[in-house]
């Protein structure tokens, strides 16, 4: 937003002819003074300088704290924040009289006459808070800022007079030395560098002296002695037990800091007597009757779906007497049961018995045996694959005894369809267990 302007080149007046002229600021009509940058009329601009900054401190929430200070007869005052926010700009005097904001009290955006010019306070929902002011004022003012969140920022800008007695009188000082930031075991002092007036040594502010002169800042080294050796401890343990009486404990060592990086452990006789105690009893109410549970049994069975069982017992706290289940409240009783599966079961297999003897006692004859599918625990099932069943019967063959003829000629006869026995007795074949069976007749005695 730009600032109000009062300016009598703006200042338009009829002529008794009827032309318009111009009123310069020496309020002579057709004059065209005009006023410089320190609101001089028909200045050079050289009677003030020119102030601006970004103040974006970081600052503690909930209080007042000071942005700026507006010497005394400074013109052209622009004051905003560079975002919106919850905070609020603040006005007040040297002498803490508030005139804007002040007293933890919100004044609504309007006009205000202060100091000897009009302050333009504007606060618009959507964008940022403005203090303007044409000036030139006649007291010095201190621009604060109430603070409700993060200090996002306030841009300032004015033109303060220069003062002919008193101009290049603000140089650069050294503070005395902080006090050592440790008592022992290395600390560091800082010297401060400060703007300060020469005609009365007050401290103003940085923007009064020459930035490019600022020395800098020094520090040194302190108190580097060794510290005396002290007690060190730990933080305490848990409770042993949670009701009944239990015991924590902590670490304790007596320790001696060398330097601001370096600690050594000291023997205990190093340290003031007594040494803090290391253990200490805790949790010393009664326990309640409460349920405990025993470990879980192995999974039954060892494959495939099973449960795991487990002993519930009510007791008087974590290891005392066992007391009746009616004791215990019923809502919290853990589960007695629990439902697990270690791991897959092998499948059924076919399960064969031995084979038994050959259905022919000469020649030619079978033999069976059982065939059975069976689960890993033995029991029948119907789930093996039957591309994979085992043959329950299969060919044997026995061997005749040439030696012992028969008695029963009816035992001993040619095939009806083989007409080949005469063959098998001319060729000498009736030694071969198939031919002697199927050529009996033929081939015996032979």
């Amino acid at each position: 937003m730009s600032v109000d302007t009062c300016s009598f080149d703006s200042v338009n007046k009829k002529h008794q002819y009827g032309s318009q002229v111009h009123v310069g600021c020496d309020k002579i009509l057709g004059s065209d003074a005009r006023e410089d940058r320190c609101r001089v009329c028909g200045g050079d601009g050289s009677s003030c300088e020119a102030i601006e900054g970004v103040f974006n401190d970081s600052l503690p929430e909930g209080g007042y704290e000071e942005v700026i200070r507006i010497p005394k007869g400074s013109v052209f005052i622009h004051i905003q924040e560079l975002n919106i926010s919850l905070n609020y700009l603040v006005l007040k005097s040297k002498s803490d009289q508030y005139f804007i904001n002040g007293k933890l009290t919100i004044d609504t955006p309007r006009r205000f006459d202060i100091a000897g010019t009009t302050f333009h306070y504007r606060r618009p929902a959507d964008q940022p808070e403005t203090l303007e002011a044409l000036g030139p004022t006649n007291m010095t003012l201190i621009v604060m800022v109430l603070v409700r969140e993060e200090n996002l920022g306030i841009h300032y800008r004015f033109n303060p007079p220069v003062n002919r007695d008193t101009q290049s009188v603000f140089t650069w000082h050294s503070t005395s030395w902080s006090r050592c930031s440790v008592s022992c075991a290395g600390g560091f002092q800082i010297q401060q560098v400060v703007c300060k007036k020469q005609s009365d040594h007050s401290v103003v502010f940085n923007h009064f002296c020459d930035k490019k002169s600022k020395p800098k800042e020094k520090k040194r080294p302190c108190n580097t002695a060794p510290c005396p050796p002290t007690w060190w401890v730990s933080e305490w343990s848990e409770c042993s037990r949670s009701c009944s009486g239990g015991v924590r404990t902590r670490e304790v060592l007596c320790k001696r800091k060398i330097s601001s990086t370096e600690e050594k452990v000291q023997d205990d006789s190093a340290c003031l007597q007594p040494r803090p105690p290391v253990t200490e009893p805790c949790n010393n109410h009664t326990c309640p009757p409460e349920w405990h549970a025993l470990d879980w049994s192995e999974c039954t069975p060892s494959c495939g779906p099973g449960y795991r069982q487990r002993v519930i017992l009510c007791r008087s706290g974590e290891s005392g007497d066992t007391l009746a289940e009616s004791e215990c409240p019923n809502h919290g009783r853990p589960t007695t049961r629990m439902r697990c599966n270690l791991q897959r079961c092998p499948p059924p297999q076919w399960l064969t018995g031995p084979w038994s003897e050959c259905s022919a006692k000469c020649g030619v004859g079978h033999q069976m045996r059982s065939v059975q599918c069976v689960s890993h625990t033995g029991l029948p099932s119907n789930e093996c694959p039957e591309l994979h069943r085992p043959a329950f019967m299969q060919q044997c063959r026995s061997k005749c005894d040439l030696s012992v003829p028969t008695d029963n000629p009816e035992e001993c006869k040619d095939v009806n369809t083989v007409a080949y026995c005469p063959l098998v007795l001319r060729f000498k074949f009736c030694s071969r267990p198939y031919f002697r069976q199927m050529c009996c007749k033929t081939c015996q005695g032979h």
